[in-house]
């Protein structure tokens, strides 16, 4: 009797986790908030390094251009502020952050669609070239949430796989 039960409760304990699982219905797989962006603008508070904000402001420009769009999206532009930027100094190499806020506009009425912040950082060993590097982790980070093509760097993965 015993056997049976706990047979019972391993079955009931396995089943219920496969409850949980859903696969999405066909009409739930579209992207609900992709849009077609063309354009970007670059600011910064005064504080923050010029140099961090052109980097920035050519690789968004340039994720923009490369990517085409198969499908008719809202077409909008994206403002890009970086709010704050610092350095922490460390016993070995330095780490870098900012704090980036997006704003997606809608080209049609000029209104906002979207908003959002992140905070991004990067660590270093060589400080020479730390605003283009955080401009590069900005850049991708802006490419991987609007999708578009030119954000991604080439990785291991890709070359050994392709």
């Amino acid at each position: 009797m015993l056997r049976h039960a706990l047979r019972f409760a391993l079955i009931v304990l396995t089943a219920l986790p496969l409850m949980a699982f859903r696969m999405p219905a066909e009409n739930e797989r579209r992207e609900k908030l992709l849009y077609d962006v063309r354009g970007a603008f670059v600011t910064a508070r005064p504080d923050v390094p010029q140099g961090l904000v052109i980097a920035t402001d050519m690789l968004i420009d340039e994720a923009i251009r490369a990517t085409v769009r198969s499908i008719i999206l809202p077409r909008t532009i994206i403002t890009v502020r970086i709010d704050t930027a610092s350095h922490v100094p460390l016993l070995i190499g330095s780490r870098h952050e900012a704090r980036v806020t997006v704003r997606a506009i809608s080209v049609a009425s000029g209104e906002p669609i979207a908003e959002g912040s992140f905070k991004t950082s990067i660590f270093l060993l060589d400080t020479k070239e730390a605003d283009k590097e955080l401009a590069g982790r900005i850049a991708e980070r802006i490419a991987g949430e609007f999708k578009l093509d030119g954000g991604q760097r080439p990785a291991i993965a890709s070359a050994l796989f392709p």
